[in-house]
């Protein structure tokens, strides 16, 4: 029999205010409920605000609950439909009495003051706080209302960019690293880098703790699932891999884009569906309040807006999870526009789940990489790199797996090409998995900064990938991340030179001896085995024109490495950050160099290929004996991030599928009553889709 967690696929949320115990309309929330087909719902309980009548004197009460038990009542109200019902916490602050009566619970300054933000004190997670309240808090909870579990956003406490020096604190990390806590928030900081190591730590324990009050109070399916970002670079102060081995479903926060694509949410599902596994239901937070350069919490999205980021997140293995702020809206499109998508992921539900992706392509990450490489190197160039690869492997056709730096060896049975994204940090068994990937056949595509640091983010005296890229560091430096375009001070205004036109990764560039570059050069030396394929022209004036000129036109300095592995497998190295370079600028040039360098790694002989003239999202799925392909419109206009407007139309679309044993006998497109015509091309088949529209699902039989 399937558990709740296993079942429960659609979501929604209204993010109580303290003003919704007087106003809010019960009914209405019901047949809201029915009418998106929402099957399970977020109920603010406690933490900062209690929307019910809690025991404990300090535990804030909603300003107008009276002696109302709101959270009883919605509870009923979402019983009475069959909902599952999830308890919503907030436990990282509390009021200024809370504060008074227990000031040792609570994260302190150097001077020992707190910590305090919009009136409230926060928490400090070492303390009696987590360990002794909020699981009597849980406890109360349970037993009052049954909830089959809690979520939290806030969860991890005071952010990293916050050292607390409470008692706890200091005597935890001494525990710990025999150190005194940092003076700062400073990555070039051996000891703040132990600081954060151990806060990571810390948060598992609290996980651990909470996990262990819901089980042993509400049962072993009662769980605590907090909540964690979505978008793995950076915005998660917790080991994600860690919370993901204990979480049965893995709640996620992201509300909508952030200046990126649309396609970071398909990329989101397929992140954290490789850490948790494809077999885990993962509901996405997805506000239906106006995001972008600015946010109105009390207007409605726009509406293609949040078509295009539901969907997408649904092409990711993401379900859907609408998330409403305040109870009672005077902008009624609030409730308008999410009700077309969940109702089109009821009616498609059995091609939505139970599917595992198809791609011999892995783009790697790992949050080591994010926390230490990025506070070192800049943050900015390690997510600007992730994003160039993604953008460059979407701009391409390719479907590709992202996956962590630890699940190397058990996650690429199947994949061809590995592609390393300014991974500065890389451990000894990383780099051993590594090893053992290219020692069978497999190819490499590198990037920058690659090995730089240990697992610390230590300096290392030499990359450790230098044997299996045909390289050598002639010196390990930090790289600065400012990406200045300055006339006056051209710090990036730099080339590559052409030494191998004859090679398939300049195809397109028949007339160019040279291509820009825009980015940050490791010197290297490279193997007698290894080829040269371009090298480096240093920056020179743009202006005044007449100095825009260099008499250094050629040096030795390499920028392109090509390397045979001696395993049946290829390497290219590329010594200057183009991955991060063309994250920060999208050059179709840059897009392009590294297109080309994918299709020679696979030899030009993919498994899937989306052929396209425009920019469009695609996810490949089998299910039984059933691919599945989702196809994404994201060419729109806007003139901003956040506030799509209008779709533009395209087509056709060739998909190309070499699929071993797979013989399509009739494909279906779910929308627009297209039909889908596909015919055999030598061992493989050709589909071909006439328009695309906002997005199509194909399903070939």
């Amino acid at each position: 029999m399937e558990k709740w967690y296993e079942k429960t696929r659609r979501w929604g949320q209204v993010n109580l205010s303290e003003i919704d115990p007087e106003i809010c309309d019960l009914g209405f929330w019901q047949e809201f409920w029915k009418k998106t087909g929402t099957q399970g719902i977020i109920v603010n309980a406690g933490g900062i605000v209690a929307y019910y009548p809690s025991r404990f004197e300090m535990h804030y009460r909603a300003a107008k609950l009276g002696n109302r038990d709101f959270f009883g009542d919605f509870i009923k109200a979402g019983r009475d439909l069959g909902l599952v019902i999830l308890a919503r916490m907030d436990i990282n602050r509390a009021i200024e009495a809370f504060y008074k009566a227990r000031p040792d619970w609570f994260a302190q300054k150097k001077d020992g003051s707190p910590f305090i933000t919009q009136g409230r004190f926060l928490s400090c997670l070492n303390s009696g706080y987590y360990k002794e309240y909020i699981p009597e808090i849980l406890k109360e909870i349970i037993e009052k209302y049954q909830p089959e579990g809690f979520t939290d956003n806030s969860w991890t406490g005071i952010p990293k960019q916050y050292i607390c020096y409470c008692d706890n604190c200091k005597k935890g990390f001494q525990d710990y690293s025999g150190c005194q806590l940092p003076e700062n928030a400073d990555y070039q900081d051996l000891i703040y880098r132990k600081w954060i190591e151990w806060s990571y730590s810390c948060r598992i324990d609290n996980w651990d703790l909470f996990n262990k009050v819901c089980t042993e109070y509400g049962g072993e399916d009662c769980l605590w699932m907090g909540m964690v970002n979505a978008n793995v670079m950076g915005h998660n102060f917790c080991d994600l891999r860690e919370v993901a081995k204990r979480s049965k479903m893995f709640m996620v926060d992201h509300q909508g884009r952030d200046g990126n694509g649309f396609e970071q949410n398909s990329l989101n599902g397929q992140v954290l569906h490789q850490l948790v596994g494809w077999d885990k239901v993962i509901p996405e937070s997805m506000a239906t309040y106006t995001r972008g350069k600015a946010v109105f919490r009390r207007s409605a999205s726009p509406a293609l807006e949040l078509k295009l980021w539901m969907l997408e997140g649904i092409a990711g293995g993401i379900s859907p999870w609408w998330h409403v702020i305040g109870s009672s809206q005077e902008d009624k499109r609030i409730f308008e526009i999410a009700q077309p998508i969940m109702r089109w992921h009821q009616e498609h539900e059995q091609y939505l789940y139970n599917r595992k992706p198809i791609a011999n392509v892995g783009v790697l990450w790992s949050q080591e990489n994010v926390e230490f490489g990025g506070g070192i190197l800049g943050r900015e160039k390690i997510a600007n790199a992730w994003r160039g690869i993604n953008m460059a492997l979407t701009r391409s056709g390719f479907p590709y797996l992202p996956i962590n730096m630890d699940d190397i060896s058990n996650q690429t049975k199947g994949i061809d090409l590995l592609i390393l994204p300014e991974i500065a940090l890389i451990t000894e068994e990383q780099a051993k998995a590594l090893e053992t990937f290219v020692a069978r056949g497999g190819n490499l595509l590198a990037f920058g900064s690659v090995g730089i640091m240990d697992n610390l983010g230590k300096m290392r005296e030499k990359s450790r990938l230098e044997r299996i890229l045909g390289i050598r560091f002639n010196s390990i430096e930090k790289s600065d991340s400012t990406r200045s375009q300055s006339w006056e001070e051209p710090i990036i205004h730099n080339y590559i030179r052409i030494e191998d036109s004859k090679s398939p990764l300049f195809t397109g560039f028949e007339n160019s001896a040279i291509l820009p570059m825009g980015g940050f050069l490791h010197d290297v030396s490279t193997e007698p085995s290894a080829k040269v394929l371009a090298t480096y022209i240093p920056s020179f004036p743009i202006y005044p024109p007449e100095f825009a000129y260099t008499e250094l036109t050629h040096t030795r300095q390499p920028a392109i490495v090509e390397y045979e592995t001696g395993g049946g497998g290829k390497t290219i190295y590329v010594a200057w950050d183009l991955d991060t370079a063309y994250g920060y600028c999208a050059l179709p040039d840059h897009g392009d160099l590294i297109g080309n360098m994918l299709k020679y790694l696979l030899k030009d002989n993919p498994l899937v290929r989306v052929e396209c003239d425009a920019y469009i999202d695609f996810k490949f799925y089998k299910q039984d004996n059933r691919i599945i392909i989702h196809l994404i419109n994201i060419n729109h206009t806007g003139f901003s991030h956040g506030y799509a407007e209008k779709i533009i139309p395209l087509g056709p679309v060739k998909i190309v599928l070499n699929l071993p044993n797979f013989i399509p006998t009739k494909a279906i497109a779910t929308e627009d009553d297209q039909k889908v015509e596909f015919f055999k091309n030598g061992d493989g088949f050709n589909l071909i889709l006439e328009y695309l529209f906002i997005h199509q699902l194909i399903i070939l039989e």
